[in-house]
C-alpha cells in the first residue's frame, strides 16, 4: 500500500509541475488540464481494462494531440517516463515492447519536426531502452518462478499421494494380520472351548473348568488384540491434523492451529475425516497460490449445535477480484454430502473459509 501511495504522489507531482510550468509561461492552461486529465483517467482505469495495452497506446496518442493544442510536449515526457517504468511490470514483455516502440516513433517524429530538443530525445530514448531490459528481466524471472511453483505443486501432489497410498497399504496390512489371527488362533480357541465343554459334560471333571476359563480368557484377549490391531492407526480429527502437519512441512506455509478442549477426540466417521482433510487441503493450497502472506490460521471447535466448526483464515495484502473456483465449489458439494455447510468470505484484510458439519453423520 505504501508503494502504491508513493507512485501516485510521484505521478501527481509530475502533473503539478507540468501545470505550474504552463501557468508561469502563460501557456494554454485549459488544454493542459484536458490532456493531463485524459491521461490520468486512462492510467487509473488500466486495472479495469481487459486489454491494458490499449490504454497505454491511447496515452501515446495524446502526445501529438497535445502538440496540436499548443502544449509544450517536453513536459509531458516525464509523465510518460513514469508510465514506461510502471508498464515494464504491468504489461507483458511483448505488449511493453509495442508500447515503447510507439513512444519512440512519436518522439522521433516530434524531434524531426523540431518540437522536441535533441538532448531530451536522447534522455527519453535511454529510459525506453532501460525499461525494455527491465521488462525482459522481470518476465524471465517471473516465468522461472511460475515454473518452479508448478513443479513444486506437482511434487507436493505426488508426495501427498504417496503418503496416502502408504497409509492405505499399512491399513490393509494390519487388516490382513487381524484377519489371519482371527481365522487361525481365534477359530482354534473356539474349537478348544467346544471340546472342553463336551468333556466337562461327559466326565464332570473340575480341572476342565479351569482349562475352559483359561481358553475363554485367551479367546477374549485375542479378540481384543484383533480390535486394537484394526484401530491402532490414529483416526478422526487427529489423523486430519497429522496430514495437515505433513502438508505444512512440505510447503512454505506457517500454520497456527487453535483447538477447543475435546475437539480432537470427537467421534467423526472416516468419510467426514476425509472431507474435512480435503477442505483444509484445498484452503491451504489456495493460500499458497494466491495469498501474499504465508501465515494461515486454522481453528477447530465444537459449536452449541453439536457440530464440528472449522475456520481457515489467511491474510490478503492486495485487493484482487474474487471468483469462486472449481476447487472450493467442489468442496462445498462434499461438505453438503455429509450434512454440513461451507462458506467463503472475503474481507479487506482476510480470506476466510468457514464450515460446519454434524458430529454424527446423517443417515
Amino acid at each position: 500500500m505504501q508503494a502504491l501511495i508513493i507512485r501516485y504522489i510521484a505521478l501527481l507531482f509530475t502533473i503539478g509541475v507540468l501545470i505550474i510550468h504552463i501557468l508561469l509561461n502563460s501557456g494554454p492552461v485549459t488544454n493542459t488540464i484536458i490532456i493531463a486529465t485524459a491521461t490520468l483517467c486512462l492510467y487509473f482505469t488500466i486495472p479495469l481494462s481487459k486489454i491494458p495495452i490499449i490504454n497505454y497506446l491511447i496515452m501515446v496518442l495524446l502526445i501529438p494531440i497535445g502538440l496540436v493544442l499548443s502544449i509544450d510536449v517536453v513536459y509531458l515526457l516525464p509523465m510518460h517516463a513514469f508510465f514506461i517504468m510502471e508498464g515494464a511490470f504491468q504489461l507483458k514483455h511483448r505488449e511493453h515492447t509495442i508500447y515503447i516502440s510507439s513512444l519512440v516513433f512519436v518522439c522521433t517524429a516530434i524531434t524531426l519536426l523540431k518540437y522536441l530538443p535533441f538532448l531530451n530525445f536522447v534522455l527519453f530514448i535511454s529510459i525506453c531502452i532501460s525499461s525494455f531490459f527491465v521488462s525482459q528481466l522481470f518476465w524471465n524471472v517471473k516465468e522461472k518462478g511460475d515454473l518452479y511453483t508448478g513443479l513444486l505443486g506437482e511434487y507436493r501432489t505426488l508426495k501427498r499421494s504417496f503418503v496416502e497410498q502408504e497409509q492405505l497399504a499399512r491399513a490393509e496390512e494390519r487388516t490382513k494380520m487381524a484377519r489371519d489371527i482371527h481365522d487361525s488362533v481365534g477359530h482354534k480357541l473356539t474349537a478348544l472351548l467346544m471340546q472342553l465343554e463336551v468333556l466337562s459334560i461327559e466326565n464332570n471333571l473340575k480341572g476342565i473348568k479351569d482349562i475352559k476359563e483359561l481358553a475363554r480368557d485367551s479367546l477374549d484377549e485375542t479378540r481384543n488384540a484383533v480390535r486394537q490391531l484394526k484401530t491402532a492407526e490414529v483416526s478422526g480429527i487427529q489423523s486430519v491434523i497429522q496430514l495437515i502437519r505433513k502438508l505444512e512441512m512440505e510447503s512454505h506455509l506457517q500454520i497456527r492451529f487453535t483447538f477447543e478442549k475435546g475437539v480432537l477426540t470427537l467421534p467423526i466417521s472416516n468419510k467426514q475425516s476425509i472431507v474435512l482433510y480435503r477442505v483444509l487441503q484445498e484452503s491451504l493450497t489456495n493460500a499458497m497460490k494466491y495469498s501474499d502472506s504465508k501465515e494461515v490460521e486454522v481453528i477447530l471447535r465444537q459449536n452449541s449445535l453439536q457440530q464440528v466448526h472449522f475456520i481457515v483464515k489467511n491474510k490478503v495484502l492486495k485487493l484482487k477480484a474474487f471468483e469462486l473456483g472449481f476447487g472450493l465449489t467442489n468442496m462445498m458439494g462434499r461438505v453438503e454430502e455429509i450434512g454440513g455447510e461451507l462458506r467463503v468470505n472475503r474481507t479487506e484484510d482476510h480470506f476466510i473459509v468457514e464450515g460446519t458439519f454434524p458430529i454424527k453423520e446423517r443417515e
